[in-house]
């Protein structure tokens, strides 16, 4: 709420709300989701259709690097595959946790090892990561053949199920190739698909229900105010409470990828990294290389390692070997108070420039940066770049820290 520092605050007669109400811009305004297609398909404004796959993930910490790059190239290849039809999300999103051990209550040694051992984990500052792999399918080109002899919503429900077909078919291609993983779908009906959508907000991931079926699922997926302040923004009157955060993009990108380069982005706050990758169809790729080199080539420009690198992205590209499609990242954090919003934000620059990645955060931008985590706000992506299908499997591999055995996995229950 925005109270008259006067006291006398003018009220709408209809609605019994103050009149700067009426001028605030929701933020289901700005979400792009219409509608459930079905349990786990959602439908954008532009009509996209996407489902969320969450990952286990894998231990970068334990596992051989050989795997990790075998996980990383696997995920590449199957991207270049699907081809421009499809583009894709993956986003991570920290939490803490509390362990649930049963305390030993014996007064002996061994309850006393527990006790402590337990005070030891509460002020660990212990914390999980979710992986999510959002596929989604982009509305095909218009024709207008189709358009003959039969009503509008007779196509549009045909169109709608011959692209739920490819877009399932392309999900259980990464169900099977990242089995490994042990990949699921997301459900709406555990709240598990609009409560993912909703923690793109928040922070925190909780369960949420659509309330209708008529109506936008974005006002189910609103579950926040947000309001902008220069470069950091403030939650308030939603499901967490009054939190602060802050979006950080790329500047500038490191001139080579590894599978491990963004691990270090373990914090202990609450995070969400997303990653997005649009395809590009290869020969406007390949007209876009071609241009650049001829503009390098009548500036006499003198980065002649990067004419070089041009040269060897077109010959993997005419090959096959590769793909291209628009990068774009955003690493978003939120905490209680502002100092220690401006202690991690120097953190977050820190651990990237480490792997000589340049990480921004705009005042300008910070509303486009926030609202671009969201799958379907392509238009927000304000600082997207070409990178091949192994940068962007370089910069999304699905490293998690494992938490362990469940007490059905163990012998002792």
């Amino acid at each position: 709420m925005h109270p008259d520092m006067t006291g006398d605050e003018t009220l709408d007669t209809r609605t019994l709300t103050p009149d700067w109400y009426a001028r605030e811009t929701r933020l289901a305004h700005m979400l792009p989701y219409v509608s459930l297609v079905d349990d786990q398909t959602v439908r954008t404004r532009v009509n996209e259709l996407f489902q969320c796959i969450r990952l286990d993930g894998v231990n970068s910490y334990t596992t051989d690097d050989t795997y990790l790059d075998k996980v990383t190239a696997l995920f590449a290849r199957i991207v270049a595959q699907l081809g421009p039809e499809f583009s894709y999300y993956v986003h991570k999103v920290s939490k803490a946790i509390a362990p649930e051990l049963e305390p030993v209550r014996a007064e002996s040694f061994a309850g006393e090892v527990d006790r402590q051992w337990r005070e030891k984990l509460a002020t660990s500052g212990l914390r999980d990561k979710t992986l999510t792999l959002t596929v989604m399918h982009r509305p095909p080109s218009k024709s207008f053949l189709p358009f003959l002899n039969r009503s509008a919503p007779e196509r549009f429900k045909e169109e709608t199920q011959k692209r739920l077909r490819r877009l399932n078919e392309a999900v259980n291609v990464f169900a099977s190739g990242l089995a490994d993983l042990k990949p699921r779908v997301l459900s709406a009906k555990y709240g598990e698909l609009v409560g993912f959508l909703g923690a793109l907000n928040t922070g925190q991931e909780l369960p949420l229900f659509p309330a209708s079926t008529y109506g936008f699922l974005s006002f189910n997926v609103a579950n926040t105010r947000v309001t902008f302040h220069e470069d950091h923004f403030e939650l308030s009157e939603g499901v967490v409470g009054h939190r602060y955060g802050k979006s950080f993009t790329i500047g500038e990108y490191s001139e080579a990828t590894s599978c491990t380069m963004f691990d270090m982005l373990n914090l202990p706050v609450d995070m969400i990294v997303t990653h997005s990758f649009t395809p590009i169809n290869s020969n406007l790729m390949a007209g876009r290389i071609k241009r650049q080199k001829r503009q390098m080539q009548a500036s006499q420009d003198a980065a002649l390692s990067l004419m070089e690198a041009l040269d060897i992205a077109a010959d993997d590209l005419e090959a096959k070997r590769q793909s291209f499609g628009e990068h774009h990242m955003v690493v978003t954090i939120f905490c209680d108070t502002l100092d220690e919003l401006q202690t991690l934000s120097a953190e977050i620059v820190n651990a990237a420039a480490a792997e000589g990645v340049k990480m921004i955060g705009e005042r300008v931008a910070a509303k486009a940066h926030y609202l671009s985590q969201h799958p379907g706000n392509q238009p927000k992506r304000v600082r997207a770049s070409a990178i091949t299908n192994r940068n962007f499997a370089d910069f999304a591999a699905f490293h998690r820290t494992q938490l362990g055995k469940g007490a059905g996995d163990v012998p002792w229950g």
